[in-house]
């Protein structure tokens, strides 16, 4: 079955870098590209303003169609009709085409957080479509060298970041954040039954509603278990790719999810970072504490959100 990857085209100016990273992409995994106009019609209340629209499409769809054709990548189907450029009206579209993927820019649209438009926030979150959000235009010519793969997700990804991994023929990582203090019970208050409990040899009775402190020790093994289930989580995902023959490592990091995966992949220049990612209400976006959004907003890489394995 042939893969279709779905190319949003505006007018901002990351859209040139983001039909390079599509092209690349689609050529590397065997798929084909279809284009699709996006277009705020309230910006255009005229029928020049409206056509000189229309003819800036077709010089953007020119020059990539030539570039598709240079790799040896085909573009299946256009779809040039005003398309406006909210999440669920780019949506509808997709329903229409049914991609494995949707490539967008970070830009187009209107920008009011770090790192990504409210249209590419809006995709990520409400698409059921894998997104590609390209972000990191220093690495315009959309080729992967080095992925980095979330080892915790919604979804079993470790196959499909291997799949791509290997397409490029890059070197893949793997990596889970620990974060040793959320959730650590260091204290605790003595409720009934324990107080009712006769004292032990060598320990006092314990009182009705006293504090005590978790032991050292115990604290000490509970991080150690969350840091051994960290590796054994990033080493899955990365003995899946090395059972391909890919290059591949995992890696343990300490701290808050989206800081540490941000900082790595500004440290050590990543070109992809790959995630995990499901649809969800607004309400449990905002119960969750390290939400998709918020990494792809901050991470220094392309971004290519998980929704569904194939």
């Amino acid at each position: 079955m042939t893969r279709r990857y779905q190319l949003l085209v505006d007018s901002a100016d990351d859209s040139d870098a983001t039909a390079r990273h599509a092209i690349s992409i689609a050529k590397h995994m065997d798929a084909q590209l279809v284009a699709t106009e996006i277009r705020n019609t309230r910006w255009f209340d005229s029928y020049r303003k409206t056509e000189a629209a229309r003819h800036l499409f077709q010089d953007k769809l020119t020059r990539i169609s030539d570039m598709a054709a240079d790799h040896g990548v085909e573009i299946s189907d256009v779809r040039q009709k005003a398309v406006g450029d909210r999440p669920k009206d780019i949506l509808k579209i997709a329903h229409e085409i049914n991609p494995n993927m949707l490539i967008t820019g970070t830009r187009g649209g209107v920008t009011t957080g770090q790192g990504l438009s409210d249209r590419a926030a809006g995709l990520l979150n409400l698409s059921k479509y894998n997104v590609l959000l390209v972000k990191d235009l220093d690495h315009n010519t959309g080729d992967y060298k080095k992925i980095l793969v979330s080892a915790e997700s919604p979804v079993n990804i470790a196959d499909c970041a291997a799949k791509i991994a290997d397409g490029y023929g890059a070197e893949l990582t793997a990596v889970q954040v620990v974060d040793l203090e959320e959730g650590l019970v260091k204290e605790r208050v003595v409720y009934l039954p324990e107080a009712a409990l006769p004292s032990s040899t060598g320990r006092a009775r314990r009182r009705l509603g006293e504090t005590v402190k978790t032991p050292d020790t115990l604290l000490s093994r509970m991080k150690e278990n969350r840091m051994a289930r960290g590796q054994a989580l990033a080493d899955a995902v990365a003995d899946v790719a090395r059972d391909r023959g890919l290059a591949a490592k995992s890696e343990v990091l300490v701290g808050k999810t989206d800081d540490e995966i941000a900082r790595l992949t500004r440290q050590q220049r990543f070109d992809l970072f790959v995630m995990g990612s499901k649809s969800e209400s607004v309400l449990k976006r905002f119960m969750h504490k390290t939400a998709p959004e918020t990494i792809a907003r901050k991470v220094h890489s392309s971004v290519l959100a998980v929704k569904q394995v194939a």
